[in-house]
């Protein structure tokens, strides 16, 4: 039997650019970044501008040219903006005054082109960083559920008879054939931490720490001595970054 493989995509990503060699740069930037991040990404590419905006409700990043042959990029971009208001979009172009009529998007960054690596991962850093975007981030996979669930509402996953059972912040209960351990290496970065061997739990939902219990807004997790410094380190990093 053929071994079926799935891809897990935390990150959708398009790129809007006309120009096959810019958008090949851009490309190889985006999947350098993300790539020295390990974080896992799609990404989508378009020569055109797209007419059916529902195809963007699940991306998180959009680079944007501010000209996409005769098309007006600014114009579109706002109306995409209005449509998902959440939508992350960086605004590329080789022409500076193009830049400043972008400024009219409420864009993440604006990049000139030919974009500077280094320039692009300092900002990058930073675009990452943003609430509006780490709310958008989350997962894509069969395994779990037809549609992506972001990790901003996951309240906690614990691994029973084999299997991981995911917990959201609305009551819904999910179960997947995805391992602790490959859970784990998918919420790297992600303010997660591992109170128990069998448990992985989002510091954002966190309301105290017991001696033996962690409190979440749904229930009590076990906290063992083997993980509990740990856990508090983790706990302390995600509120000084909230801070």
């Amino acid at each position: 039997m053929q071994k079926i493989i799935r891809r897990i995509i935390v990150l959708k990503i398009a790129i809007i650019e006309d120009h096959e060699r810019d958008h090949l740069y851009i490309k190889h930037l985006v999947q350098q970044y993300f790539l020295d991040k390990e974080i896992l990404i799609e990404i989508c590419s378009f020569f055109s501008i797209p007419e059916n905006k529902l195809l963007f409700e699940d991306f998180s990043l959009v680079f944007l040219d501010v000209q996409i042959g005769k098309e007006n990029g600014i114009q579109w971009g706002k109306q995409l903006i209005a449509q998902y208001p959440d939508l992350t979009i960086l605004i590329t172009s080789a022409h500076p005054q193009y830049l400043i009529d972008g400024y009219c998007i409420p864009a993440a960054r604006y990049f000139l082109k030919p974009v500077d690596p280094d320039i692009f991962s300092f900002e990058m850093d930073d675009v990452l960083a943003r609430p509006v975007f780490l709310r958008h981030q989350g997962i894509c996979d069969p395994r779990i559920a037809p549609y992506k669930i972001l990790f901003s509402e996951i309240v906690y996953i614990e691994y029973l008879d084999r299997k991981t059972h995911i917990v959201l912040a609305d009551g819904t209960r999910l179960e997947s054939t995805i391992a602790l351990k490959e859970w784990m290496s998918i919420l790297k970065g992600q303010a997660f931490g591992q109170p128990y061997k069998s448990f992985l739990v989002n510091l954002c939902f966190v309301e105290s720490i017991l001696p033996k219990d962690v409190v979440v807004s749904k229930g009590h997790i076990p906290l063992s001595k083997h993980f509990r410094k740990s856990f508090i380190q983790a706990f302390d990093r995600a509120n000084r970054s909230l801070s």
